[in-house]
C-alpha cells in the first residue's frame, strides 16, 4: 500500500445490469478507497435498480451527462456516444485528478481523452477485447438482439470502422499500464493489440469456514423461499444474465439427462427476465422438466448469496467467456463447478479437484459431471472445500485490488511494496494452465476468422 493518497477517477462503459464487469469496477473503487485513495466512479449510463442497487449506492456512481428518461428509445447508446464525443470537454470537470482508470470501452477512450487533455497518466482494465469490433464466434452467431442499444452501436461501428478501430486501439495501447482479467483473456488481448498485459483476475469474497455448511448432506436436504418460489435442495445454480451468448440451454438439456439418476434435483436461475427467458422456459417444458427449472427473476444481493451457499453444484455453460465471475463466487462458498474445458473456466476451475471441465460441447459429458456430484455428497463436499481454498488463495478481491494499485502507482511514478516473488509464481501459473492460440487481428470491423483455443497442460 502506498502512503500517498491519490485522486483517482474510474470510468466504466455503463452500469445497466448486474454483470461481472460491473461488479469488478464497483469492487475496485471500494478496494482503492479502503487503501486510502480518494476515488470517484463515472459511466455514460446508469440504472440504479437493475445494476447491484446496494453497491451502486455505496460507491456513489455518477454519470457524465444527465440521464435521458428510462422510456427514451436507445438511451444507453445515445449516452455512450455523447459521452465519448464530449470527453475532451468533460475533462474540465476532472482537473484535480491524479490518474484515470478506464475499464473497457468506452471507459478506456474517455480516460484516454481526459488524460491527454489534462496531461495525466491513465491505465486500462480489460475484461475482453472490444466485442463490437472483435466479436467472438458466439457473438456473431447470436447477435445483440436482447440489447437493442448494443445492436444499434454495432450497426454504427460497421459504418465508422476506420475511426472506431483507431480509437479503440490507441486508447488501449497508449495507457501507461494495461491490465487483463486473467491468463486466458490476456493472451487473446495481446494477440489483438500487440501489447503485454498485467494479469489482474477478478476477485471474490471467500466465506468464513465456520459460515459454510458443515455436513455433506446439507446441500441435499431442506428448502427455503425466494421471490415466492419454493427452492428445494439439491439444486443446480446458474447466475448469468439471460442472454443467448450464455447458452443456458446446455445445462437445461443436461438436466433432462439427469432425471433418472437425480430425479429430485432442480435447476435454479435467478436474474431479470429478458426476451430470451421465455425461449429457455419453453425448452425446459419441451424436455419435460418445466417443473424442475425455476426462473426466480431479479433478487437481492442477500438472496443471491444464500443461493450460492445452499447450492449443490454451480454450472457455467457459456462457451467463450473471458473469465466467468460466477465461477469464483460459487467457489468462495465452497460449491464445486461444472463448466467447459475451454476459455475462462480453464483458469479458475481445477478439473477433478474443484469441479469438472467437460469436453466442449458434449451435453452427455456435462450431464455425467453433474450426476457424479449430485449422486455423491462426500465427493461434492471434498471438491467444494478445495474450491473455497482455491478461491481464497488465487481470486480474492484484496489480491485483485493490490495488483491494480501497483499498476496505478507505476503509472504515476510511485512504488508499492508487494510480494513480488509470490505474484510472479501465481501469474506465471495462470499463463501456463490456459494459454490461447493467437487470434488473427481484425482490421477495423472486418469478420473475425473462426478460432479455436487449446489448453496447454
Amino acid at each position: 500500500m502506498s502512503e500517498k493518497q491519490l485522486r483517482i477517477a474510474v470510468f466504466h462503459c455503463g452500469f445497466a445490469y448486474s454483470g461481472g464487469g460491473e461488479r469488478i469496477v464497483l469492487e475496485e473503487v471500494n478496494g482503492l478507497r479502503r487503501l486510502g485513495h480518494k476515488v470517484v466512479c463515472y459511466a455514460p449510463t446508469l440504472n440504479r435498480k437493475m445494476c447491484y442497487p446496494d453497491l451502486i449506492k455505496e460507491v456513489g456512481v455518477r454519470t457524465f451527462l444527465p440521464q435521458l428518461p428510462s422510456w427514451f428509445p436507445l438511451r444507453d447508446a445515445i449516452a455512450m456516444a455523447l459521452s465519448s464525443l464530449l470527453a475532451p470537454i468533460l475533462a474540465l470537470g476532472f482537473i484535480g485528478t491524479d490518474v484515470f482508470v478506464g475499464a473497457n470501452q468506452p471507459g478506456a477512450w474517455i480516460a484516454f481523452c481526459m488524460a491527454r487533455v489534462l496531461g495525466r497518466p491513465y491505465v486500462v482494465y480489460l475484461n475482453q477485447p472490444n466485442r463490437l469490433i472483435y466479436p467472438r464466434r458466439i457473438d456473431q452467431e447470436t447477435g445483440w438482439l436482447t440489447k437493442p442499444d448494443y445492436h444499434i452501436l454495432d450497426v454504427l461501428i460497421q459504418r465508422l470502422t476506420r475511426f472506431v478501430g483507431w480509437a479503440d486501439r490507441i486508447s488501449f495501447t497508449e495507457a501507461e499500464v494495461m491490465l487483463a482479467n486473467g491468463g486466458y483473456i490476456a493472451g487473446v488481448i495481446e494477440s489483438i493489440y500487440g501489447r503485454q498485459q498485467v494479469l489482474c483476475p477478478a476477485g471474490c469474497n471467500p466465506q468464513p469456514r465456520e459460515g459454510l455448511p458443515s455436513k455433506p448432506l446439507e446441500a441435499y436436504r431442506g428448502n427455503f423461499e425466494i421471490n415466492g418460489f419454493k427452492v428445494s435442495k439439491p439444486y443446480v445454480l446458474i447466475t448469468n444474465r439471460h442472454e443467448p451468448q450464455k447458452k443456458f440451454e446446455y445445462v437445461i438439456e443436461a438436466m433432462a439427462l439427469t432425471r433418472v439418476f437425480a430425479p429430485e434435483a432442480s435447476l435454479v436461475i435467478p436474474g431479470p427476465f429478458t426476451a430470451h427467458t421465455p425461449k429457455l422456459a419453453a425448452l425446459a417444458t419441451k424436455l419435460g422438466i418445466g417443473d424442475r427449472v425455476l426462473f426466480l427473476g431479479q433478487i437481492s444481493e442477500t438472496e443471491l448469496q444464500r443461493l450460492y451457499r445452499e447450492a449443490a453444484i454451480y454450472c457455467y455453460p457459456a462457451p467463450e467467456e473471458d473469465f466467468g465471475m460466477g465461477v469464483i463466487e460459487a467457489m468462495a462458498w465452497g460449491v464445486p463447478v461444472v463448466a467447459w474445458n475451454h476459455a475462462g473456466p480453464t483458469v479458475t476451475v481445477s478439473d477433478g479437484e474443484t469441479g469438472y471441465l467437460a469436453a466442449p460441447y458434449s451435453i452427455e459429458k456435462y450431464a455425467q459431471a453433474m450426476i457424479r456430484l449430485l449422486a455423491d455428497p462426500g465427493l461434492r463436499a471434498r471438491m467444494g472445500a478445495a474450491a473455497r481454498e482455491r478461491a481464497e488463495n488465487r481470486f480474492s478481491w484484496s489480491r485483485h485490488v493490490r495488483i491494480l494499485e501497483s499498476a496505478i502507482l507505476e503509472a504515476v511514478g510511485e512504488s508499492v511494496e508487494v510480494d513480488v516473488d509470490r505474484l510472479v509464481r501465481e501469474l506465471t501459473f495462470e499463463r501456463v494452465v490456459s494459454r490461447p492460440l493467437p487470434v488473427p487481428r481484425r482490421a477495423a470491423a472486418a469478420e473475425l476468422a473462426e478460432v479455436e483455443f487449446q489448453r496447454d497442460v
